[in-house]
């Protein structure tokens, strides 16, 4: 049976939950897009629904949400809720329409999404392949399949298309690195760290079988982007773990360029340090969470204790260094907050964010909090920001030995002994 030509919406909904839901298009979504096209199946629209700032904003940008046969909406857990209304909203409109819906929030209640969000498929993990099989369906068979698919990487990486960035206004979005506008890539997938509290895990981190592209791949796609942008971002949930990473950045040293991207404390050492700044690293993130080892031992990242050194090795060929902390850890108590966050302004970090623990769906603090000591007071993921509008964040948490209240002081005390050392929030940042 022959194909027919089906056209495509790939809908991003938006989160009032943050400031700024409009920092950049949703890569995902786009590599979606490209692996589409690849196939013969052109008729795409990407839109995306971020950078509303009220109910009304979002009321408005779901009445017009374009004509398709087939619609692919992501979904965090901040803006569920919006996928919802908008899969509501084509089944009210479109009554033929083929709707899918994927990311982390499917991924991490794949049975729960699907029974209530109205949508055919749920896709798991990885979506490329998974999506392009159901268009491929639909476009022969012409029936909606109603299904859950574990989506995976069914090839090399470097097989894949660059994501299609000609679908988004590139202009529209506020990532920026030093006034300049930033494009954000990905040079692998995965971490193969099992940290407790990381929502990594919900689409495929935990596991040693990370993939990675070759560092020819990832040149070309930089070379695609170089004659319009200089900035770049790499949103990796472990750059530097990459094994092959001093020839990926001897071949982006010739580019020319700048770049930021996230790391791990026992990654920096001097060879690694200067490879990243040769190579243009002007900002790395890191996440430090604890300086008590007790914490950094529950909670997966015993590898870092003791080896504070290498920020001020990083510091030392210019890379600004940005951390994050975690309070409402299981050894945190007003005396260790005291002296660890003390000891944290004097390791020389430029910029920080605090944030308390947080019980990401699909986590190991998720599904098992008690073996922590920990109980879970507000279940409602959406209500799971870090750093929400007006600084807002979730206190979700109470433990055997404190409570949520605690760690709210906890974490007001940790941003003073900062702030006091003259070190930068990252709201404060010339790097979002």
């Amino acid at each position: 049976m022959p194909e027919k030509k089906v056209t495509i919406c790939l809908i991003n909904p938006p989160s009032l939950c943050v400031e700024d839901d409009r920092v950049e298009p949703h890569l995902g979504l786009l590599y979606i897009a490209a692996m589409l096209k690849n196939h013969d199946f052109p008729d795409i629209a990407y839109y995306d629904m971020s950078g509303c700032h009220n109910e009304q904003m979002i009321k408005d940008a779901i009445k017009n949400i374009p004509i398709a046969d087939i619609y692919g909406i992501t979904a965090l857990s901040l803006n569920y809720v919006n996928a919802i209304a908008v899969i509501k909203y084509i089944r009210e409109y479109n009554k033929t329409a083929y709707v899918i819906i994927g990311g982390v929030h499917a991924t991490a209640f794949p049975l729960l999404v699907f029974k209530e969000s109205g949508a055919d498929i749920v896709i798991t993990g990885f979506g490329e392949d998974a999506f392009l099989d159901c268009v491929k369906k639909y476009s022969v068979f012409g029936y909606n399949l109603k299904s859950i698919i574990r989506g995976e990487l069914k090839q090399d990486l470097d097989n894949y298309p660059f994501p299609d960035r000609s679908i988004a206004d590139m202009r529209s979005y506020s990532r920026k690195m030093y006034g300049e506008p930033v494009v954000s890539m990905l040079s692998s997938r995965g971490c193969k760290y099992r940290c407790m509290h990381c929502n990594s895990l919900v689409m495929g981190g935990g596991s040693r079988n990370v993939h990675y592209r070759s560092a020819e791949n990832i040149l070309s796609e930089i070379n695609e982007l170089r004659s319009e942008y200089r900035y770049f971002r790499f949103n990796d949930d472990h750059f530097t773990g990459n094994p092959d990473l001093k020839h990926l950045l001897e071949r982006i040293k010739d580019q020319d360029l700048r770049f930021r991207a996230f790391g791990r404390l026992e990654d920096l050492d001097r060879k690694c340090c200067r490879l990243l700044a040769e190579a243009g690293c002007l900002h790395i993130t890191l996440g430090l969470e604890s300086l008590n080892p007790d914490n950094l031992k529950i909670i997966g990242k015993a590898r870092q204790i003791g080896l504070e050194g290498n920020i001020e090795t990083a510091k030392s060929f210019g890379i600004t260094v940005r951390a994050s902390f975690i309070v409402g850890l299981p050894f945190d108590d007003s005396k260790s907050i005291e002296s660890c966050f003390m000891k944290a302004a004097a390791t020389g970090v430029d910029e920080f964010a605090v944030y308390p623990l947080i019980p990401y769906p699909g986590t190991m603090l998720w599904k098992n909090p008690e073996r922590y000591g920990y109980t879970i007071t507000e279940r409602d993921s959406g209500k799971y920001v870090q750093i929400g509008r007006g600084g807002q964040t979730c206190y979700a948490l109470n433990h055997k030995n404190f409570s949520a209240d605690d760690v709210r002081i906890w974490k007001e005390r940790a941003e003073q002994i900062l702030g006091q050392a003259g070190i930068r929030h990252m709201r404060e940042s010339e790097v979002n």
